[in-house]
């Protein structure tokens, strides 16, 4: 399985705004929310952004360490698994990709969600919603774990355009916690 880092290009890959101090991360967020694209949609109330992707990145952080993850990082950079269509036309086609295998990494410094990890973590309150999937929302998932779920339900194509009922279904993020290996951008 590769690993694909998406970045927009007039921007440094594997940035990430919790690293940044509150006042600097808001300052970043607001400036992002004027970027045209789907992807930039997320930022329009930058405090709001902010409270839900520190909130996120919690219980991420807490759900993989007990399931025997190990990350070394308070932060985790971001991947999909594989390619994901709707963040490079998010993007309006200006992203750029880094891919790296998962092969690449110890196991037990890369966590998944099946999808993004907010829209995960909020879909655990969307239980008995037509659209929630228990078997894969609202959970973090080891390397085994996600390929036992891709073996069962496949990644995302592009259902969430057609069909309601996989309309959060975008990608399956992964979370990597730990130094990025030498990569070469694409």
């Amino acid at each position: 399985m590769l690993l694909t880092h998406y970045y927009h290009e007039e921007d440094k890959p594997f940035q990430t705004i919790s690293s940044l101090a509150e006042d600097v991360a808001l300052n970043l967020i607001a400036k992002l929310s004027d970027r045209p694209g789907a992807v930039y949609r997320r930022f329009r109330n930058p405090q709001e952004y902010l409270y839900q992707r520190q909130e996120t990145e919690i219980w991420l952080r807490q759900a993989f360490i007990r399931k025997g993850g190990q990350p070394i990082f308070h932060f985790p950079q971001y991947f999909t698994a594989g390619r994901a269509i709707w963040i490079e036309e998010g993007f309006n086609r200006r992203s750029r990709q880094i891919q790296i295998p998962l092969a690449d990494f110890n196991p037990k410094h890369v966590s998944f969600t099946y999808p993004d990890s907010m829209v995960s973590f909020w879909l655990k309150s969307q239980m008995g919603k037509n659209f929630y999937h228990p078997e894969y929302h609202g959970q973090v998932f080891t390397v085994d774990e996600i390929l036992k779920i891709i073996d069962e339900f496949g990644s995302p194509k592009e259902e969430w355009r057609t069909d309601n009922l996989r309309k959060y279904d975008l990608f399956i993020e992964a979370q990597v916690w730990t130094d990025i290996p030498n990569y070469i951008d694409e």
